[in-house]
């Protein structure tokens, strides 16, 4: 059986100094399959990182790479650490697909 796939919907501090070290302690647990954040450059910057213990994580910006990862049927989890100001509105994106996705499912 496959490891599990994951995304992060965040690439501030705390998951750079704190989240990608941690997830890199369990790395054979699962694969990160992506990292999402508003700006390519603060996604880039986590990505780098994140590359380490990761070689395959993809870097995805924007709504376009928000967009991405909610239709990634891969995709089973997602670590949201976003602000707070800026979770709602992700927030809001992941809860239509997922309610889709289990529509389709039952």
């Amino acid at each position: 059986m496959a490891p599990p796939q994951i995304a992060i919907l965040g690439a501030g501090i705390f998951v750079k100094t704190e989240y990608i070290p941690r997830l890199s302690e369990i790395a054979d647990l699962f694969v990160l399959k992506a990292i999402w954040s508003r700006t390519e450059e603060s996604a880039r910057g986590a990505v780098d990182i994140a590359e380490k213990s990761f070689p395959e994580v993809e870097c995805k910006w924007g709504d376009a790479g928000l967009n991405e990862i909610i239709e990634d049927a891969s995709i089973v989890a997602v670590l949201v650490v976003l602000a707070a100001q800026f979770q709602a509105s992700s927030l809001l994106s992941i809860s239509v697909c997922v309610c889709v996705f289990l529509a389709v499912v039952l």
